[in-house]
């Protein structure tokens, strides 16, 4: 993608500076279910410590088996699999470090974490490492899939594992939540598809018609924690920007993707003026075959083809609003999604409250409350978790979602209620942990500074403590 000068002027381009660089070669065969990929990783090694391995997160290897689907839970088996449990996967061909074969063996049985062996790579020290993959998609309505005529390319490309407490993170993909950490890179993608496909990824890319007709993509994402991307030939398009940003939605007709646009196009001026400046030069939505409401990527959102029936028009602005602000608070200022889920997932829906509260006023966001807030504050819930709970304790979707959304949504409110200052602290905080992972001490230290009052035990009672 050329940038124009507003893209250029965006925080994320000025950003991509010294991080890591991913370079992708696809092509795209559905006749065979199957995506070929090469990808290229120039690492520069800022651990501090001496490496002897890198760590790729390939999480369309679970996608193999029913035992280590995420697809294939009790609760999400039938909806994603309504013709029977249908196998996908990843098959490695080949792993080169500085261009020499190397070692690499997954380290888990549900072929997520593929640990490359390469020689001693000291602090600052550089190599350029290359694998090449061939993904086999299921038929699957889930983030990686077929169904409904909508190929769904979520969170399968291989990228580098996050180095914490001086090893890599290796957390399973579960079926509840999104198990997903990663750190910024440079993105330049090339995919190859057949005529008449249409790509909705996390940059807008631009297309060339090829000699046999085939169509290639090139797309170009800078300070992104992932890219993603789905593809389509019986989707319509529709077109817009604001502020410079330029919108692209997807569905099935061009009524619903204008319908997309406009909740896109509200909600990012919205937050911009909230939070902070959004962080990429687009933002793409589409319409795609699963069970959630809708799922994040930087530049992108999936949306639910059940939610945009023209009888649910609510329903979608709310996960639009609630999508869209993963754009500040997951792909811009990231967190451990795992081990604290509050701290994606609670953060984006108070934020989808505030835009209720800015588009439709008081009574909106009051009675908002009532269902999104109040209600799971009351529910009895068996299992003993909490908005803090790490994602391997949680055994079902709609607990989940009681828990970590709408109390860990009561948290903030409760904040807000308390200091009055939650629209400057959340603007403070994304532009402080830019590009960056923010621990929960770091958002309880900053919360502390930019209101003045020790939030610790309000966060204690809310986060932490059984109900």
């Amino acid at each position: 993608m050329l940038l124009s000068p507003s893209d250029a002027e965006r925080p994320a381009y000025y950003a991509g500076n010294g991080l890591d660089a991913y370079t992708y070669d696809m092509v795209f065969l559905p006749e065979n279910s199957s995506l070929a990929v090469t990808m290229t990783l120039e690492y520069t090694n800022r651990t501090g410590n001496p490496l002897d391995h890198l760590l790729l997160r390939t999480w369309a290897g679970a996608y193999e088996t029913e035992e280590t689907s995420p697809a294939a839970s009790d609760e999400l088996y039938d909806l994603c699999y309504p013709a029977g449990f249908s196998p996908g996967g990843i098959s490695v061909e080949g792993v080169w470090w500085q261009g020499s074969l190397t070692e690499a063996v997954f380290t888990d049985t549900a072929h997520t974490a593929l640990r490359v062996s390469i020689p001693v790579l000291a602090p600052e020290e550089s190599g350029l490492l290359r694998l090449r993959c061939l993904l086999s998609v299921p038929q699957c309505a889930h983030r990686f899939g077929y169904s409904e005529g909508i190929w769904q390319f979520g969170n399968v490309l291989p990228i580098l594992s996050v180095w914490r407490d001086d090893a890599w993170l290796e957390q399973p993909y579960t079926s509840v939540g999104d198990p997903f950490v990663s750190s910024c890179a440079n993105y330049s993608v090339s995919l190859t598809v057949p005529a008449g496909y249409l790509c909705a990824a996390s940059s807008l890319p631009e297309k060339q018609v090829l000699p046999d007709n085939r169509i290639r993509y090139t797309a170009h994402l800078s300070a992104a924690r992932d890219f993603a991307f789905a593809l389509s030939d019986i989707w319509k398009a529709a077109d817009s920007s604001t502020g410079g940003i330029r919108l692209q939605a997807y569905a099935a007709d061009e009524a619903g993707a204008k319908r997309i646009l406009k909740t896109m196009s509200r909600s990012l001026r919205i937050y911009e003026r909230l939070y902070g400046e959004y962080p990429y030069g687009s933002y793409t939505a589409c319409t795609v075959d699963f069970p959630f409401g809708g799922m994040e990527y930087p530049g992108l959102t999936f949306i639910a083809l059940s939610s945009t029936d023209d009888s649910l028009s609510d329903t979608l602005e709310l996960i639009l609003a609630h999508e869209t602000a993963h754009q500040w608070f997951y792909a811009l200022a990231g967190s451990d999604q795992y081990n604290e889920p509050w701290q994606d997932e609670a953060l984006c829906e108070y934020a989808m409250l505030r835009y209720v509260k800015e588009t439709y006023g008081q009574n909106a966001w009051e009675n908002l409350i009532i269902t999104r807030v109040r209600a799971p504050m009351q529910e009895k819930i068996t299992e003993r978790v909490t908005p803090a709970t790490p994602l391997d304790y949680f055994s079902r979707t709609d607990t989940y979602s009681t828990v970590v959304y709408g109390r860990g949504a009561a948290c903030l409110l409760a904040l807000e209620e308390m200091t009055g200052r939650m629209d400057a602290f959340l603007k403070a905080y994304c532009r402080q942990f830019s590009f960056k992972l923010a621990s929960r001490s770091d958002f309880t230290g900053l919360l502390e500074e930019v209101t003045g009052i020790d939030p610790r035990p309000l966060l204690t009672d809310y986060l932490d403590t059984l109900i």
